[in-house]
């Protein structure tokens, strides 16, 4: 008949024995993974406890529940931990989607319309100011008229520029004072401008906003997608907006 006092010397001798089998990678000795008693194990042992306990002398049944409620936190633990894994897992596989997704539509974006800055801001009578606009297609003999609106889209200056031949396609800097038709300083704030023109093969009329560009090249570089727009670089999630439309 195994008495307490057997079972608490031989649980002892096993925690000893599986102390001494485990030891770090240095000493040459290699783990013993059956040396720790899981979950299932102290259970069993629990039980055979209980089957083979002598009558005279029981288990302490304060100290069977504390580690029944050990044994079961324990477990909680455990699953709670493998839960945890699972959800990491799977967020790390929904992260990769994520990632390839956007690769991919960045990447069909190429050629599309992309509108970055589309205002330009004036501070000062001194101010003077240059734009760039994109020119899908050459203008006819009659030039491209700018024109400028504040932020109430009221126009406060157009001009004609290079009248009498043709420009174009390709970027067309256009550089303005800041002062509407009568001279006078529009006064501080955000304006927008675009160029209006007709197109010189098929005499449709084309009109180019300030900030909007087609999207020449995709690049990714440390961990971001970089936009190459109208020569320069620019991260994607600075686009406003992209869009099929062309320019008419």
């Amino acid at each position: 008949m195994v008495t307490q006092t057997d079972w608490k010397d031989w649980r002892q001798n096993t925690d000893t024995t599986a102390a001494s089998t485990t030891s770090t990678s240095s000493s040459g000795t290699v783990a013993n993974p059956k040396a720790t008693l899981d979950k299932d194990a102290f259970l069993k042992l629990l039980l055979i406890e209980l089957q083979h306990q002598d009558p005279t002398e029981p288990m302490d049944s304060e100290k069977m529940l504390t580690q029944t409620s050990q044994l079961a936190a324990l477990e909680m633990q455990q699953n709670t931990n493998s839960t945890m894994q699972k959800m990491v897992e799977t967020m790390d596989k929904l992260s990769q989607s994520f990632s390839t997704a956007m690769n991919s539509s960045a990447i069909s974006a190429i050629g599309r319309t992309a509108t970055i800055d589309d205002t330009v801001k004036l501070s000062g009578q001194n101010t003077n100011i240059t734009m760039s606009f994109y020119m899908p297609v050459s203008s006819n003999e009659q030039g491209v008229n700018l024109e400028v609106y504040d932020k109430d889209n009221k126009l406060v200056y157009n001009t004609k520029l290079d009248e009498g031949k043709s420009v174009g396609p390709g970027l067309y800097s256009v550089e303005w004072n800041g002062r509407n038709n009568d001279g006078v300083y529009a006064g501080d704030g955000e304006y927008s401008a675009k160029l209006v023109y007709n197109d010189k093969a098929l005499g449709q009329k084309v009109t180019s906003n300030y900030g909007s560009y087609p999207i020449d090249a995709i690049r990714f570089k440390d961990g971001q997608t970089i936009a190459k727009i109208a020569g320069k670089e620019v991260k994607f999630d600075d686009i406003k907006e992209i869009s099929d439309r062309g320019f008419y």
